[in-house]
C-alpha cells in the first residue's frame, strides 16, 4: 500500500518542481519540434547566387552597394531576392523573425553577434549550412566565415528565421 502512495507523492512533487515558462512563444522542447518547422523552410538557389554576387566586395561602414558595403546592408541587399525589405541596421534586423537555437540553424537564417554581456548586437550574417555563414567583415569584405572562428564563436548571440 505504501509503494503506490509514495510513487504518487513523488510524481506530484516532480510535476510541481518542473520549470514553468511564462512566455512559450519562443520556447521549444528540442530538435523534433524544430524539424517540423524546418520541413516548411525553402532554400532557393537564388539566395546563394545573390550572396555570390557580393563575394569580395570591400567593407565600408554605411556602404550600401558593390563599391563598399557593411554587414547589415549586405543582409538587406541579399534578402531583396525574397522581396523582403529589411531594416538598414543589424539592431533593427535582430528584432524580426523567430528565435532559432543554434542546433536548429538552416541556410538563410540570420546570425547575430555582439557583446555577450549586454546582448548588444553589432554584426549580422546569413547562415549557409555546415557551420558557415556569409557576412561583410571589416578586414576582408564580403566572405564566408565559420561560426567556430574564435571571434565569431565568442561573439555569437542568437539567430532568427524570417518567414519567406
Amino acid at each position: 500500500m505504501r509503494s503506490p502512495l509514495l510513487f504518487f507523492c513523488l510524481l506530484l512533487l516532480s510535476c510541481a518542481a518542473a520549470p514553468k515558462h511564462k512566455n512559450n512563444k519562443h520556447y521549444f522542447q528540442g530538435k523534433n519540434e524544430w524539424a517540423k518547422i524546418a520541413n516548411d523552410f525553402r532554400y532557393p538557389a537564388e539566395l546563394k547566387e545573390r550572396i555570390e554576387e557580393f563575394l569580395g566586395v570591400p567593407y565600408l561602414w554605411g556602404g550600401n552597394d558593390k563599391d563598399g558595403i557593411d554587414c547589415s546592408a549586405f543582409v538587406k541587399q541579399v534578402y531583396e531576392v525574397y522581396e523582403i525589405d529589411l531594416p538598414r541596421t543589424s539592431i533593427l534586423q535582430s528584432k524580426l523573425g523567430m528565435n532559432i537555437p543554434r542546433h536548429a540553424l538552416l541556410p538563410g537564417d540570420l546570425v547575430f553577434f555582439g557583446e555577450t554581456e549586454s546582448d548588444s548586437v553589432t554584426h549580422v550574417g546569413i547562415y549557409m549550412g555546415n557551420n558557415k555563414f556569409a557576412n561583410s567583415t571589416s578586414s576582408e569584405g564580403v566572405k564566408y566565415s565559420s561560426l567556430d572562428e574564435p571571434f565569431f564563436f565568442l561573439k555569437y548571440l542568437f539567430a532568427k528565421r524570417l518567414k519567406v
